[in-house]
């Protein structure tokens, strides 16, 4: 086992904020309910065509659905009920986004991490992986690859949770990638909107992010579902702490961040639970802020270097069920964007892109430097 360096621990301690979380817990209690969550999804079994096509009709005004109501749609075995499912998806999607899709590259700035995570190679055991962080140079050459060659006008710059990837690294990172301008044959490249995908910060932080002038502030909490949580997270790591990261996104709103982010790595646990716990997140989000998050990304657990954890996961999420989520998802937040990853082969985006997809990546490379080498 690899052993963390005693200023990186001293640092990780430091990380979490304990007030800047729990003053939004009620009693002690995150608003996810494991135990309520099941019980709507028990008792809104076999539900019948009437109830399900009432309840696509509400979607067709373009309202957001109660929890009921989704688990209800979650409980659907009937094929061609789910056709008309994905049939109103996709009418939702064309009335309230035509068949606009925005487009964007991942930038990985720092493979550096403290964290542990069972299910990902930049995790502190993986001795696979090779480490390495961009310097402020190296992100402008990949910068200029980015918004010069290859045309792109928006970025999700990626970062490891590790104090050589603090604050202040990423608010340099985005200065630099903002102050890149590259002559093209029609003028001029430059990138005009930069998203963070970061670990959960304390309010102070991300102050100081939204007056850099960051896009979107993501942060996924990867599963909703305590237990397994708790498993794939382990014990001692900064990540382990549940209600830190179920709370970034309230901390960054009250930060002034107002343009935020929510996901879910799917093939944890149960699809459908995750499907509840977004939507939940979404509504605790609106009801305390009045503003819910801007996009929600999906992306599948997918196999990772020296991560036997991928392997022998036992909720891998199937094709039809990775449609069945995506169509679901849009009926129940009509005015949410929805990102899919370019991770997913050719044949399963065609599939899935008219049922709701408002973003995606393009021309992706995830190797730290990979654009530029």
């Amino acid at each position: 086992m690899v052993t963390i360096a005693t200023h990186t621990l001293k640092w990780a301690r430091s990380v979490i904020k304990e007030e800047e979380y729990e003053r939004y817990m009620k009693h002690g209690k995150d608003f996810i309910n494991d135990e309520e969550i099941w019980e709507k999804l028990t008792e809104n079994k076999n539900p019948s065509p009437q109830k399900v096509r009432a309840i696509l009709d509400k979607s067709l005004s373009l309202e957001t659905l109660e929890p009921d109501e989704t688990a209800t749609l979650l409980n659907v075995k009937d094929k061609d009920l789910w056709d008309e499912i994905f049939a109103v998806a996709g009418q939702i999607k064309r009335k309230v986004y035509d068949n606009r899709i925005v487009t964007f590259a991942p930038l990985y700035c720092s493979s550096l991490c403290v964290n542990n995570c069972l299910y990902c190679a930049f995790r502190r055991d993986n001795r696979v992986e090779k480490r390495r962080r961009l310097t402020l140079e190296e992100v402008k050459r990949e910068t200029e690859v980015l918004a010069g060659k290859i045309g792109h006008k928006r970025l999700i710059v990626v970062y490891g949770e590790h104090p050589l990837s603090d604050v202040d690294y990423i608010a340099d990172t985005i200065s630099t990638i903002y102050s890149v301008k590259v002559k093209t044959k029609k003028g001029y490249g430059q990138i005009r909107r930069v998203n963070v995908n970061a670990a959960p910060m304390s309010i102070e932080k991300l102050k100081r992010l939204k007056e850099i002038g960051i896009g979107t502030y993501q942060v996924f909490q990867e599963t909703y579902h305590h237990r397994t949580y708790k498993r794939v997270h382990p014990e001692g790591t900064i990540k382990s702490n549940y209600q830190w990261r179920l709370y970034s996104l309230h901390r960054a709103l009250e930060a002034g961040v107002d343009d935020i982010a929510i996901g879910a790595l799917f093939g944890l646990y149960d699809w459908r639970f995750e499907v509840m716990g977004l939507l939940y997140h979404a509504r605790d989000l609106e009801e305390r802020f009045g503003i819910g998050p801007h996009t929600i990304s999906f992306p599948r657990l997918e196999p990772a270097a020296n991560t036997p954890f991928v392997q022998e996961a036992k909720y891998k999420v199937s094709d039809e069920d990775f449609k069945k989520l995506i169509a679901v998802i849009r009926v129940s937040v009509p005015y949410t964007g929805l990102i899919l990853t370019a991770r997913e082969p050719a044949h399963i985006r065609k599939e899935v892109i008219p049922l709701g997809i408002t973003q995606t990546d393009a021309s992706t490379k995830i190797g730290i430097g990979a654009y530029s080498e």
